[in-house]
């Protein structure tokens, strides 16, 4: 934003203010908002009345349920900004915006965009954790639990309504940050992560689920039954909704945890079909998407595993002038094993012209 539209915009709303109702008004949500996102509000657009005005009046539609119109508004308010204080706000809020309409990598881009900038606000790391977990992200999501606790553990102790009762809050970080790390086949440091929840009197019932989760992928069987039988006495529905997949870690039929064998043709049938359709996917590559060509994408390498619920993750971008196809494991034990034999196995007409990995 140019300095005279910047003066335009002060001069404006200077006006405004000058009206008791308006300036009262904005007083009273400002407050109301700033007890729950006060410290990544306070420190944004400090000087700046006009900004501040427009932010309130997003916020003001989002607490109304509104949030395409508050991202609406808040897209607008991009181009006012001046410092990292400014960004990290606006991206944080548009990533609630985004959540709340169910537009999870959406989401977690923009909070990500607000970490980076690395506010003292915990809900930003906490928001990005839950929306990386949600997508299988687990490296990603358990580094944002970790940057979770540092911001919560340093955030100086002040008088504030409604108060932030830290142990609850700690508990319920060490118990989703337990959660990813099975998932990761990380058991040590889950374990220690559930006996930090535990420390905070952190107990809900999904804690009975975690806890059996992790003693049926490292074979402690009496344990597991023991916990969902405690289960089933407080949550019936939850323990009936759980039991099939503990009982599937047990016998070492979850192919996160044990490995599956697949029809290995389903490589080669992969690349036949990848060779016939390499130039079209280059585009994807090169930043020119295709919904249909994505879709057909998926079909192809969750086809490798038809008989596996889950699922592989892949994407596409560039590797200097070559196009490049990544393939996400998820820290799932079967896809770690065979995306790594599709990685290896890739006809090498393509080699010249693409990259290939296979990640966590």
């Amino acid at each position: 934003m140019d300095e005279k539209r910047r003066t335009i915009r002060d001069k404006c709303a200077n006006l405004l203010f000058k009206s008791r109702k308006i300036s009262d008004g904005f007083d009273r949500a400002w407050s109301m908002h700033s007890r729950m996102f006060g410290d990544i509000m306070e420190p944004a657009f400090t000087e700046d009345a006009a900004s501040r005005l427009e932010l309130v009046s997003a916020l003001n539609l989002m607490s109304g349920g509104k949030h395409t119109a508050g991202a609406r508004k808040l897209e607008r308010l991009f181009d006012a900004c001046r410092s990292d204080e400014d960004l990290a706000a606006l991206n944080f809020f548009m990533g609630v915006c985004c959540e709340k309409m169910g537009l999870i990598d959406m989401a977690a881009a923009y909070y990500g965009e607000s970490a980076r900038r690395e506010p003292e606000f915990y809900m930003v790391y906490l928001m990005l954790a839950k929306c990386l977990h949600t997508r299988r992200h687990y490296e990603a999501a358990a580094n944002a639990y970790f940057k979770t606790l540092d911001a919560i553990l340093s955030r100086p102790k002040k008088d504030e309504v409604p108060a932030v009762r830290e142990e609850p809050l700690l508990g319920s970080v060490h118990g989703n940050l337990a959660s990813c790390l099975i998932m990761m086949r990380r058991y040590d440091d889950a374990e220690f992560e559930l006996y930090e929840a535990q420390r905070y009197d952190y107990a809900p019932p999904q804690m009975l689920v975690t806890w059996a989760t992790l003693y049926a992928a490292t074979g402690r069987r009496a344990k597991a039954a023991e916990k969902m039988s405690e289960l089933r006495k407080i949550s019936p529905e939850l323990e009936s909704a759980s039991a099939l997949s503990i009982r599937e870690i047990i016998e070492q039929k979850n192919s996160h945890f044990a490995p599956r064998v697949i029809d290995s043709e389903k490589l080669s049938g992969f690349w036949d079909w990848f060779c016939e359709n390499a130039e079209n996917l280059k585009a994807l590559a090169f930043g020119m998407p295709s919904q249909d060509l994505m879709r057909e994408t998926y079909e192809q390498v969750s086809g490798i595993f038809d008989a596996v619920v889950e699922k592989p993750g892949f994407e596409f971008g560039r590797d200097g002038d070559k196009a490049r196809m990544s393939f996400f494991d998820n820290y799932n034990l079967t896809f770690e094993l065979w995306l790594d034999r599709l990685v290896d196995t890739a006809p090498h007409s393509l080699r010249s012209d693409w990259s290939f990995y296979s990640i966590h």
